[in-house]
């Protein structure tokens, strides 16, 4: 017999005896009780090392994953903005010209200016500079920090606990990353607000000049902070391990507590006592009274009643000014009302103006965001002369949203022969088929669409066009290549589409069109029907 653990042997033997409990469960209520008994007893537990342990790696996965998110964030705002920049230039120097050309005073305002598209660039590249710069924290690194002390400390209860610390792995490699990382956010940000700064620079000295260059600006600066907001959200959204770390985490004792971002006397926040306080080194009450103890001796009681009995009489006069000053006061409140007011009426005033560009969603997406796909099916009748059988297209195809309504894309249709009818079912490859379509969206889920496609058939089917004015083909110079995609058709059609809701995820898609080439291509109905679906 196998060597099996003595407590393997142990949980079998009450398993078993459970299972017999089991049968006169309804009968005798005591054995009930011991049933559930045994099997809280059974119920596999961890130790204290083990759930340290656990914690460690739950720990770990999570600043894993977000400082890796956070670092592919950082690569991707980098480039956007080393491509934002090397457009602004150029737009900056053709601005420049058009100064020189038109408005010489202000062209010589324009050359005093310190600040420049070309500085920022100069600054970017330098990251000693950028380094000094960069002193604004980050609350998602002061929160990152804070899973770092828990680490650590963790990390200290296992190595004193049972000495498995080396067995762990555990080490503390994220200090210098998230130095690394807040140093890039701040230096980010930086650059972010010069390029602010100089964009409205520029249209305060060029805004009334009607330049070409300056709405482009406006516009490359526009989005590309939308695709840095859109890249922050990707890196923001968890992934499926960082979820289960965190879940993990957040049922661990003590945990939530290093997540505080109240970082006040020193991160200690509101719980801070006096002994704190005074080992952090601030000054407190104790300390003060000390040294007036020391310094005034025996006289400090009376020092503090005449102190006491100034600040009353002290009070007694203030009294008698609120009384006069709260007169003046109400009168200032109603200034300011006032003016309040009058800045209200001007802000509407503001909003009422339009932009000076009219602003796309889509253009602030990273590419592969602005791609739709859709799956469809369509089926045929057979043609009455018999030559053409039922076809079933299936097709897929991947739309390219240019904005919010208007979209455009490509797709690929695979045509199978069904047979003549339900006597005469015979599969058949019948082909494949190019698409080319637009799409834009009204209202309620309608939509109108036009496309062209290009069918490819086999060379020698009866049912095409060209093969019912041609001899019969020489078999003596058969090519694969012509008898599968030899034969051509064509479709150009207009029709309507309807979206709708399938479930949380797909949604369904109709499409009713009608093909102006079907006459052409001898085919039975004008008509396109088209059921799809797609996320």
């Amino acid at each position: 017999m196998a060597n099996f653990p003595l407590s393997f042997l142990v949980r079998f033997a009450v398993m078993k005896q459970a299972g017999q409990w089991l049968n006169d469960f309804m009968k005798n209520r005591s054995r009930a009780c011991a049933l559930i008994l045994a099997l809280i007893l059974c119920m596999p537990l961890r130790s204290p090392a083990q759930e340290t342990e656990a914690s460690i790696a739950a720990a770990t996965t999570y600043l894993n994953s977000r400082t890796k998110g956070l670092d592919r964030y950082l690569k991707h705002s980098d480039k956007i903005r080393q491509r934002l920049l090397r457009k602004l230039k150029r737009k900056e120097e053709k601005i420049a010209r058009q100064l020189a050309a038109k408005d010489s005073a202000l062209y010589r305002q324009y050359m005093g200016q310190k600040l420049s598209y070309d500085s920022i660039a100069n600054l970017s590249n330098d990251t000693t500079a950028l380094a000094r710069l960069s002193h604004k924290k980050s609350r998602v690194i002061d929160s990152l920090r804070g899973v770092q002390q828990f680490l650590q400390r963790q990390s200290g209860k296992l190595g004193a606990a049972s000495s498995l610390a080396g067995k762990a792995g555990v080490d503390l490699p994220y200090t210098d990353k998230l130095d690394q990382l807040q140093q890039q956010l701040g230096s980010g940000q930086q650059l972010d607000e010069l390029i602010r700064q100089r964009t409205s620079s520029l249209e305060r000295l060029a805004g009334n000049q009607n330049l070409g260059g300056l709405q482009q600006i406006q516009k490359n600066v526009y989005y590309a902070q939308e695709k840095m907001k859109a890249w922050k959200q990707l890196s923001d959204d968890p992934d499926a391990a960082e979820e289960k770390a965190l879940e993990y985490l957040q049922g661990t004792e003590g945990f939530s507590g290093y997540l505080n971002t109240d970082k006040a006397f020193s991160g200690l926040g509101n719980k801070a006592t006096a002994a704190d306080l005074q080992r952090i080194g601030y000054q407190t009450k104790d300390q003060v009274n000390g040294m007036l103890q020391e310094k005034l001796g025996s006289s400090l009681g009376a020092v503090q009643q005449q102190m006491g009995q100034q600040i009353q009489d002290y009070t007694a006069q203030l009294e008698g000014v609120k009384g006069k000053l709260s007169e003046v006061k109400s009168g200032v409140d109603q200034a300011r009302q006032g003016v309040q007011e009058a800045r209200q009426a001007k802000d509407k005033l503001k909003h009422i103006e339009k932009p000076s560009f009219r602003k796309n969603p889509e253009r602030g997406k990273p590419f592969w965001q602005r791609l739709e796909t859709q799956y469809n099916f369509q089926t045929s009748r057979a043609g009455t002369d018999g030559l053409r059988p039922a076809m079933l297209d299936l097709g897929a195809s991947v739309a390219f949203k240019h904005t919010p309504r208007l979209s455009y894309g490509l797709g690929l249709g695979l045509s199978a022969g069904l047979g003549q009818n339900w006597q005469h079912i015979r599969f058949s490859y019948e082909g494949l088929t190019a698409r080319a379509f637009a799409d834009w969206k009204w209202i309620y889920g309608f939509s109108f669409q036009a496309g062209y496609e290009r069918s490819f058939r086999p060379g020698n089917r009866a049912y095409l066009p060209e093969q019912q004015n041609k001899p019969q083909p020489d078999n003596n110079n058969d090519n694969a290549l012509k008898e599968a995609f030899g034969g051509q058709q064509q479709t150009a059609y207009i029709g309507v589409m309807k979206r709708y809701r399938i479930s949380s995820r797909w949604s369904g898609t109709l499409l009713i069109g009608y093909n102006f080439l079907w006459q052409q291509e001898n085919l039975r109905s004008p008509w396109v029907l088209r059921f799809g679906w797609g996320k």
